[in-house]
């Protein structure tokens, strides 16, 4: 008990209380906001040509609260990762910023915004606790990150009523830091605090459920072919949003020029093509696609609308319209398989969400939540082929798969080496063995060819008494005088001997 301090330990559970009640009022009123600005809009469709005008106030409040105007929900998330502290400025930035794009009838989400809102206030409500580390050995860590974590979990389980899978997601995207998962209790804690108080109000986001079709091998493939056509789509949809926003920053980093440029594109193509039931976050189009009603290219052009709104930098979220467009592109995979298009669109959901933000494990869980536990199966399935077919990289940086090939894939390949290392000198005798009677085979082979030129192993050395040093000398003189006496001797006969020209001339 002397590693775990419990005093610490109850400032944690009081923390995650706090953050648990804030975050669920902190999403109910996000929901209120942000439906009252689209039901204006929809009302008012004309105002999708105020757009631009609302981007660039939404740009001006994040200038004055001293806000980057570049701030992504990924950018958020890698100063989690490297934990900094947000700014408590960021909650109103982003909510005021949300429903200023939905009262244009940008396509975005709360979602992504609700994330941002509750890093920033439970940054914010950590400041009095002034907490440590419950293990006293880490006393000194910094808790910046694991309380953003704290009060992005809890928002995000009270929008989606999911306190599991929205726990595992705020894993996913800090990588399992190791400061945060010391503290995983706690931050389920403040899930489950927010869901309750959430669930009593019955304010969020509510997707309907479906009818869960038997088993039969019909039904894996429509899964498989879901699978692969999401990973497919989701990864040329986070992959346009961040070339978009590579190309706007290369050219010119005036945000306020791109979001004018962005919402005059955008009311274009909602006007003259007549899209406006793709505006909007999309709920309502998931909706339709959960009861079997939607179009086969509407997955398409939900994805070309969001991709131009946020590319060009307007404040929202990305993760209900990432919902639609799963949902839409799975209904529209039952043309292909002849499947149920209600159970595709839910499939299609999650597998879009996994290829799109490379988080398998909060997809899965956060699908079995919303869409019931009989699902599981058909969920896994789809979930796995997505993550696999989908590109390493998604809407928020790395996924788990290339973690694991790197800071644990390192680690693993040294113990490989090491346990190598030690097999190679454990069987340095038994190789030298086998090595020896190799050469002994090799010149028995040879002997048993030619008896006359059979030499002994290469490397191999004969061996012989040696003689004492006396001995030695003795022979090495008696050697030089047989020498001279032969060299002398074929001397004497080549004089004596006559040429072939003489022996002719005689």
């Amino acid at each position: 008990m002397d590693r775990f301090d419990i005093k610490e330990a109850g400032k944690h559970g009081l923390f995650a209380v706090v953050v648990g009640v804030i975050s669920a009022f902190a999403s109910i009123v996000l929901c209120l906001m942000v439906e009252g600005s689209y039901a204006l809009f929809s009302a008012a469709t004309w105002l999708v040509w105020l757009l631009p005008v609302f981007g660039v106030v939404s740009l001006l409040l994040y200038r004055w609260w001293h806000l980057r105007l570049d701030l992504t929900t990924h950018r958020v998330i890698q100063d989690m990762r490297k934990d900094k502290a947000i700014s408590p400025f960021l909650a109103p930035g982003i909510l005021l910023g949300t429903c200023l794009s939905m009262l244009g009838g940008g396509s975005v989400g709360k979602e992504a915004g609700a994330l941002q809102i509750g890093a920033s206030l439970g940054t914010l409500a950590a400041r009095p606790f002034k907490l440590r580390s419950v293990y006293r050995r880490n006393a000194d860590e910094s808790m910046n990150g694991y309380a953003a974590a704290t009060g992005m979990a809890a928002t995000f389980s009270a929008l989606f009523f999911a306190p599991l899978g929205s726990c595992m997601f705020v894993l996913e995207l800090t990588r399992f830091r190791k400061t945060i998962n010391r503290h995983v209790v706690t931050i389920l804690v403040a899930c489950f605090v927010a869901w309750g108080i959430a669930s009593i109000f019955g304010i969020g986001d509510v997707i309907d459920k479906i009818a869960v079709p038997a088993p039969a091998w019909t039904v894996v493939g429509q899964c498989v072919v879901i699978g692969v056509a999401a990973a497919l789509v989701g990864t040329l949809f986070d992959s346009g949003i961040h070339w978009v926003h590579d190309l706007t920053w290369r050219i010119s980093r005036n945000y306020l020029v791109w979001v004018i440029v962005g919402g005059v594109l955008f009311a274009g193509l909602v006007t003259l093509c007549g899209w406006d039931r793709f505006t909007g976050s999309g709920g309502n189009i998931l909706g339709d696609a959960l009861r079997g009603q939607f179009g086969p290219w509407d997955f398409a052009v939900k994805a070309l609308l969001t991709l131009v709104c946020l590319g060009f930098w307007f404040k929202g979220g990305e993760i209900m319209p990432s919902f639609c467009i799963g949902g839409l592109l799975g209904a529209s995979c039952s043309f292909l398989t002849g499947g149920d298009p209600a159970f595709g669109a839910a499939v299609g959901v999650m597998g879009f969400f996994a290829a799109f933000s490379r988080c398998p494990l909060a997809a899965f869980l956060m699908g079995c939540e919303i869409f019931g536990w009989l699902c599981a199966p058909y969920l896994a399935i789809a979930i796995f082929v997505a993550y696999m077919f989908g590109s390493p990289v998604g809407m928020y940086g790395d996924g788990v798969d290339r973690l694991i090939r790197t800071r644990w894939g390192r680690r693993l390949w040294k113990t490989m080496r090491a346990r190598m290392r030690d097999e190679e000198a454990s069987d340095a005798p038994a190789l030298g063995m086998v090595v020896t009677a190799e050469d002994a085979l090799r010149a028995t082979k040879g002997a048993l060819k030619d008896p006359s030129t059979a030499m002994p192993p290469e490397g191999s050395e004969t061996t012989q008494p040696a003689p004492d040093d006396g001995a030695d000398s003795q022979g090495r003189l008696g050697l030089k005088a047989v020498s001279d006496h032969e060299n002398s001797q074929v001397m004497s006969a080549a004089a004596t001997k006559p040429s072939s020209g003489e022996a002719r001339m005689h």
